[in-house]
């Protein structure tokens, strides 16, 4: 393949600068959650020795081609950094309409409107592939936050699906259902089974996410502080008996409660009384589109609705990175992101114009020992999954 110069009028400082103005994960949560950090190291198990961070999978091989697709696309997992890579063509059709912008918008009757529209055709497809790439590290991230792993299953990752994982070997035992919250006696017979959380008479949310803190502590380890969960959960919470009780105590007819009463503020004032000093609940609300094979989009929301992750820390994890090095001997222009090496060149035959984005990423949690995967709608951990009704 040759990496001609580009078609377009597009200078190295210019795409430099239109790639700079933009911070990594702008409108995602995971810049927060899991913070870019560098290393030099491309094995994953150089990264254990830095963070403890293991891996269970099998290096692969993950030289592969960027797909010429509309979409984020990710290399398979190699045991050693991911390979994330989009890219987007223009073809001979919107080079042509390019051309015919340029002629409008360099003739002496030219408008703001037409030099606005070049500038929106040359550097749309740098903005795709920037956001396509946050998105991307989105997803792995979020998905990682509430399972404790990350698995390539077909549904995401397309034809780049495979069976390995990469598991973060948080203690098993830190793996739990509502039944951490049931009611026993002394020989640990159960007297009084925990509900899930969609049960609004029987559940107690609270509770279990203050027995799952206890159980940390417990262990002398670093005390969660911090309860990450799906908006629909906090909304299941919020709509709990228990927790209107734990809020007005005082109040015996729980139906002078308003819904706009119990609210996260109410709760998390609760939750921060310095008597207690429970974890400060967080509402997640992200979502992020997968493009698939026939070309069809689904919006998806990559956090396990039915989980709450508790942590001691309010960052989760880093975002590894590494940059992509620089293709030599080539008329394309390379300019290096946040995270990500972006490429624009062309080709003549046929004439098409492409901008490809490339990064070596991979997502990864911290203070495992001190995580709590807690499944909402089920008595055990069941990896996430709801109890099954009869």
């Amino acid at each position: 393949m040759e990496m001609n110069a580009p078609l377009f009028d597009i200078d190295l400082p210019d795409l430099q600068a239109s790639v700079n103005k933009f911070q990594p994960g702008n409108g995602f949560v995971w810049p927060q959650l899991f913070p870019l950090k560098f290393t030099r190291k491309f094995d994953i198990k150089g990264i254990e020795g830095d963070d403890g961070i293991p891996v269970a999978a099998d290096r692969v091989a993950f030289n592969t081609k960027a797909p010429k697709k509309t979409r984020k696309t990710v290399g398979r997992w190699s045991g050693k950094l991911s390979k994330y890579a989009v890219s987007k063509d223009k073809d001979e059709t919107e080079i042509n309409d390019y051309l015919d912008a340029q002629t409008l918008a360099n003739s002496a009757t030219a408008n703001p409107q037409e030099k606005q529209e070049l500038v929106k055709i040359v550097y749309d497809d740098v903005t795709f592939c920037r956001q396509a790439m946050d998105a991307k590290v989105e997803l792995d991230a979020m998905r990682i936050a509430s399972s404790g792993r990350q698995t390539f299953p077909a549904k995401i990752e397309g034809d780049m699906a495979t069976a390995d994982e990469i598991n973060f070997n948080i203690p098993t035992e830190n793996f739990i259902g509502v039944s951490i919250s049931d009611k026993k006696d002394k020989n640990g017979k159960v007297l009084t089974a925990a509900a899930t959380w969609d049960d609004t008479e029987k559940a107690d949310g609270l509770e279990d996410i203050i027995k799952a803190q206890d159980m940390i502590t417990k262990k002398g380890l670093p005390k969660p502080r911090y309860a990450f969960m799906e908006r629909a959960k906090f909304a299941e919470l919020c709509a709990q008996q228990s927790t209107a009780r734990r809020l007005f105590p005082q109040v015996k007819d729980l139906s002078v409660i308003s819904a706009e009463m119990v609210n996260l503020q109410a709760i998390n004032a609760y939750m921060s009384k310095p008597e207690y000093n429970y974890p400060t609940i967080v509402v997640l609300d992200t979502y992020v589109t997968v493009e698939h094979k026939d070309g069809s989009q689904e919006t998806i929301k990559p956090w396990n609705v039915n989980v709450v992750t508790l942590s001691p820390t309010i960052q989760l994890g880093w975002t590894w990175y590494k940059p992509v090095p620089q293709v030599q001997n080539v008329a394309a222009m390379q300019v290096y992101g946040s995270y990500y090496k972006l490429t624009v060149y062309s080709e003549v035959n046929p004439m098409v114009e492409t901008t490809m984005a490339e990064a070596y990423v991979q997502p990864a949690l911290i203070n495992r020992q001190s995580l709590v995967m807690l499944n909402t709608a089920n008595t055990v951990w069941a990896d996430g999954e709801a109890k099954e009704t009869a």
